[in-house]
């Protein structure tokens, strides 16, 4: 028979393997370090298919980590992509969105990216191309290289309709030039216009016979390119990441804007912005569903071209509003240059709603930005519209930024998650504006800003004064007692004031009390042990006197949990193999019974045992076969189903260890009338109890 008591411990150890690819490309290393935030491109992009004269497409998406390093796609570290068009001589590239990432002409469509056009200055060529087509050729739709960007036509000196014919078909493309082409010469005048600067963006629909003007020069012929909607800007290979907002309504107008955004700080700029009115007709489209994405092509010039892509809007339609509440004054809405006072008690709610979209939102961090002059409280929620909250630490602040991740994607059956931080205006010495600045809301597939908001604290006359609240630890299943004084220096018209107190924000009391000018205003509380969370709790007590003045202190109450109770080894009770005794014998484990437990809890603690009936593979009983002595001498008693006790005592800091010596602790009793030949097992139960101290 084998009686086995097993206790077993897991460590559970995860490795992590990153991967870099390595690039003689400076000025791409400089790229992917700097890359701001963006969105992951799985299954939203695909490399086109189509080449020109033999070369094959080198466009591609790649996946980076938080920290700009080249990572596998679908990497649990992947945390942004990047597609590259060209990087090289003479190349063409072209990315396109997949059937599942469609753009919807009959739809508004707001799509921003970052997009960085290399360091060559003024030796770059010759940029990209955005474009919507609806192309037969689908994803393998290309046109030429060099100033035709692979989706302009492609100049052969022909007529205008010969060269449109070449272009990407039904299509209407806003280029983003970095070579100027103005040589009057076939297939390097499309930039010969007084115009345009060398770098501009532009647009026109690639393969409509009035995007052209045929021109000679001398004995050639050459081909203008109509820009319509110009943008002159400055060199756009610059060594620095470019925002760009395509903002498309359903009518047909389409408004860009490039540098609109700050790339080091992200702070929102002015930008330079130009627009564009669509005729929808050129594409051809029934559904009005078009392939979207680039192109790109080098002549003997180039730069790396790369786009990162910071909202969709067709992937996920979302927003995110900001609020500022003074919970003191009624919940009055201060979010536009409302005022509070010092004191106050501030609710910061910000609402992310999922409006449309053709994925759920996933995976969003939220970069919450900390204003100025407001004490956050520490515990805040996040609560989505299925009814789960999840909760944050606001104490935790890189760069006055809290950054927390929500544990839910949002979607159309769960499409609203409400951010709401607590906080107290702090005390300040004259009229003080605080800014509650955008925060930023980072998915995979969208990310999304939110308005700022800005209010006032007014300083308070401080007419009175609160003392005597100081920190505190106490034990677990104590009363905290809390002691303030409350004094004035002034006698108030009304020298009856407000007292308020809170318990992690929480409501204690709330009452009326009048002041004397000579003597301090005890105010004792008494906070009950069932209110109170282990570790830190925090205590606030206000005053309001009536006109607008305030005063706010806080303490910590800390609970500690002063020990712990733990049956940490038990080892196994194994009796080997023995023969049927002659007469009734008792037998010893092949190794003596031991124990180890803590016990530090303020207390006393108890170690039972309970055993089951020792049963054999034929399932027969033995009857009272386990037993248990506590000395060699002492009377032996059977170990059922019964509580036995086998160790007690006062909680220590030692670690308590108790192995038996031989013929005690739980032994093995044979009857040769009821043991037969065959295995035999038992379950025994270890309790290890605790008593706290009165």
């Amino acid at each position: 028979m084998k009686i086995l008591i097993v206790t077993s411990i897991m460590i559970a150890l995860t490795l992590g393997v990153g991967s870099r690819t390595v690039s003689a490309d400076a000025d791409y290393d400089t790229a992917l370090k700097s890359s701001p935030e963006a969105l992951t491109l799985t299954g939203i992009f695909q490399t086109g298919t189509g080449t020109v004269s033999g070369a094959s497409n080198v466009a591609t998406v790649v996946t980076l980590d938080a920290k700009g390093n080249v990572v596998p796609e679908g990497s649990a570290t992947a945390d942004k992509s990047l597609v590259k068009i060209t990087d090289a001589q003479k190349q063409v590239g072209s990315e396109w969105s997949t059937a599942g990432n469609k753009f919807d002409i009959n739809k508004d469509n707001l799509t921003t990216m970052w997009m960085y056009f290399g360091n060559a200055g003024g030796n770059s060529g010759d940029g990209m191309a955005f474009v919507l087509q609806n192309d037969a050729r689908g994803t393998a739709a290309i046109s030429g290289a060099g100033q035709s960007l692979g989706v302009w036509g492609v100049d052969n000196g022909g007529r205008e309709s010969e060269i449109a014919n070449s272009a990407i078909k039904n299509s209407w493309a806003l280029e983003f030039d970095t070579h100027r082409n103005g040589d009057k010469g076939t297939g390097s005048g499309f930039d010969d216009l007084n115009s345009i600067n060398d770098n501009h963006l532009a647009s026109a629909y690639p393969n409509q016979a009035g995007a052209y003007e045929r021109h000679l020069s001398g004995f050639n012929w050459y081909n203008k390119l109509g820009h319509n909607g110009i943008i002159n800007t400055a060199k756009l290979s610059n060594g620095k990441w470019w925002h760009v907002t395509l903002d498309y309504k359903s009518s047909g107008l389409m408004t860009y804007t490039i540098g609109d955004k700050d790339p080091s700080t992200g702070a929102a700029l002015a930008g330079q912005t130009n627009s564009f009115n669509i005729d929808k007709n050129k594409f051809a489209s029934a559904n009005g569903q078009l392939t979207w994405g680039f192109t790109g092509a080098t002549g003997d010039k180039y730069e790396n071209n790369l786009v990162m892509f910071e909202k969709i809007s067709s992937l996920v339609s979302a927003d995110a509003i900001q609020k500022v509440t003074d919970v003191t004054q009624n919940n009055a809405d201060v979010t536009n240059n409302g005022t509070v006072v010092s004191g106050d008690e501030l609710n910061f709610q910000s609402t992310l709603t999922y409006k449309d979209g053709k994925q759920d939102w996933q995976k969003i961090e939220a970069l919450l930005q900390v204003p100025n002059d407001v004490t956050l409280d520490k515990e805040a929620t996040i609560k989505y519209a299925d009814g789960t909250i999840q909760k944050f630490d606001t104490t935790k602040v890189t760069n006055k930024v809290i950054s927390v991740v929500l544990s839910k994607s949002l979607s159309k059956t769960n499409n609203t998650a409400t951010i709401s931080m607590n906080g107290t205006a702090n005390t300040v010495t004259s009229d003080t504006k605080v800014a509650s600045p955008a925060s930023a809301f980072n998915g995979k597939n969208a990310m999304i800003t939110s308005n700022a908001a800005a209010f006032t604290i007014k300083a308070s006359q401080q007419r009175f004064t609160i003392t005597g609240l100081v920190n505190q630890t106490i034990n677990v299943g104590q009363a905290a007692k809390v002691a303030a004084s409350i004094n004035t220096d002034t006698i108030l018209e009304s020298n009856v004031v407000s007292v308020t107190t809170k318990l992690n924000g929480t409501q204690l009391s709330d009452e009326l009390i009048i002041l004397n000018k000579l003597d301090p205003y005890p105010y004792p509380e008494t906070i009950p042990a069932n209110k109170l969370k282990l570790g830190d709790n925090t205590y606030t007590i206000r005053v309001d006197d009536g006109y607008g003045d305030s005063k706010t202190v806080q303490s910590t109450i800390t609970v500690k949990d002063l020990g712990k109770i733990d049956l940490t080894t038990v080892n196994d009770l194994n009796f080997g193999t023995i023969p049927i005794p002659q007469s009734t014998t008792t037998y010893n484990p092949v190794s003596a019974m031991n124990v180890e437990l803590e016990a530090s809890l303020p207390g006393s603690w108890n170690l039972s045992v309970e055993g089951s009936d020792v049963v054999g593979t034929d399932k027969s009983i033995l009857k009272g076969a386990l037993i248990y002595k506590d000395s060699v001498n002492a009377a032996e008693t059977v170990v059922n189903s019964n509580s036995l006790t086998i160790l007690n005592g006062q909680s220590s800091a030692s670690k308590v260890t108790k192995t038996w010596a031989k013929d005690t602790g739980i032994l093995l009793k044979v009857k040769p009338s009821e043991v037969k030949t065959q295995n035999y097992k038992a379950t025994i139960n270890w309790t290890l109890s605790h008593t706290p101290t009165e």
